[in-house]
């Protein structure tokens, strides 16, 4: 329905979209919302896989004084962000982002979805929505895995890494976590009590 109608309900904002670039889900508001709780007055974010740039945007609209940045490997999900007001630049991860502690806060929805998982997705997930956006690798936490690295070099001391997983990947990210340089990490579960996402502290 959002591809048709062009525009897409986040965080009580409307948003544009365009056709094949992946929706935001209900359940990333909350990621959103903890995030900008997080992010200083006149601070620094960093969206990664940002999309239609929700995120980014809604980081923007909470506190103004941010500097907020978007990227994507997806050239038409970068020009959704950019006319949803979002700063966002084409790139894989964190390619363009220079190698240097600057960020306050980086969030990620990257692709979490196990490969052999993507077969049990709604018919109509597999059949209309971007792949790129859904396969996470084989255990699903392929490219959260090298966000996570990434974080550990653009982040402040004292910064937040704030990613969307699922099922049981916050295990597989403990020993990746700490070798990034984070002390905490706590996830965080829905009112079903299954795992959305996890925040840790550089």
């Amino acid at each position: 329905m959002q591809w048709i109608t062009g525009r897409f309900w986040f965080c009580d904002r409307w948003f544009t979209i365009d056709p094949g670039v992946y929706v935001p889900r209900p359940q990333t508001e909350e990621l959103a919302r903890r995030a900008a709780a997080l992010l200083p007055e006149g601070g620094a974010a960093l969206d990664v896989c940002t999309g239609a740039g929700a995120i980014a945007a809604h980081l923007a609209a909470e506190v103004p004084s941010a500097t907020v940045i978007g990227v994507d490997i997806d050239p038409r999900a970068v020009g959704c962000a950019r006319r949803n007001g979002v700063l966002a630049v084409v790139g894989d991860l964190v390619a363009p982002i220079r190698d240097a502690p600057r960020f306050d806060l980086i969030t990620a929805v990257a692709p979490y979805v196990p490969t052999d998982e993507i077969a049990f997705l709604p018919a109509d997930v597999q059949r209309y929505e971007p792949r790129l956006a859904l396969d996470g690798g084989a255990d699903g936490t392929e490219l959260v895995g090298r966000i996570v690295s990434a974080a550990g070099r653009l982040l402040h001391p004292g910064g937040h890494l704030l990613v969307e997983i699922g099922g049981v990947q916050h295990a597989s990210l403990v020993g990746p976590l700490a070798a990034a340089g984070f002390g905490e990490a706590a996830p965080w579960v829905d009112e079903d009590g299954d795992l959305r996402g996890l925040v840790a502290l550089r």
